[in-house]
């Protein structure tokens, strides 16, 4: 039987607000891009320009940076030993420098390219060569086979997490809300003519 895979991510229109000294910082420091690429793959704390909030959804990211913050809720569920495999972990903190108790920073270790067809923006930053690419159509994304990994999630291309069906089952009874669900599908090959951008020293760079 075909394995399944969905992309989890934050459905709402709540994005946490980054600092914006902080992340001039972190592009002074050359520790992303000024395309938000993170150059040098480590431990990255987050710190925000607000106060947390409530309704924050559970897998979130920070706008400029592809860095993701996850509610520490939905650790039992996806493991630890998992997220540690394909992610560095950080701590995130508010605009009162407040650490945060329920959220912590992702930060991709490899990511997996989430492909479209041939209406996909496709280019590379002039700055850190990264390959800046977005599917298309929206309901017709896909990941290839011989991108996936053997763990049940992985970081995308796309902010959010790709889970197997098993963690997609197990997050759906966990009655956890405010997460989205796109379900993927896996083909053999690529569908959008861009095979030539996404070779194996790229992937590690694009978002």
């Amino acid at each position: 039987m075909e394995k399944m895979f969905y992309l989890i991510s934050d459905p709402s229109q709540n994005i946490p607000e980054a600092d914006n000294n902080w992340i001039e910082e972190l592009k002074n420091k050359e520790i992303i891009c000024s395309c938000g690429n993170v150059i040098s793959s480590s431990p990255i704390d987050i710190y925000l320009s607000e106060k947390f909030r409530k309704n924050f959804a559970p897998l979130t990211a920070v706008i400029g940076a592809n860095i993701q913050m996850l509610r520490k809720d939905l650790i039992p569920i996806l493991e630890i030993k998992n997220i540690e495999k394909m992610f560095f972990i950080g701590d995130v903190y508010d605009v009162n420098k407040k650490k945060s108790e329920d959220y912590i920073s992702m930060v991709p270790k490899k990511v997996v390219p989430i492909r479209g067809g041939n209406e996909s923006s496709c280019k590379r930053c002039e700055q850190c060569g990264r390959v800046m690419y977005f599917p298309l159509p929206l309901n017709n994304w896909y990941i290839l086979k011989n991108d996936i990994p053997n763990l049940p999630l992985f970081p995308s291309t796309l902010n959010g997490i790709i889970i197997d069906e098993l963690k997609y089952k197990e997050l759906k009874l966990s009655g956890i809300k405010k997460i989205g669900y796109d379900k993927l599908k896996v083909l053999n090959k690529a569908i959008d003519g861009y095979d030539s951008f996404f070779n194996v020293e790229d992937r590690k760079s694009v978002v």
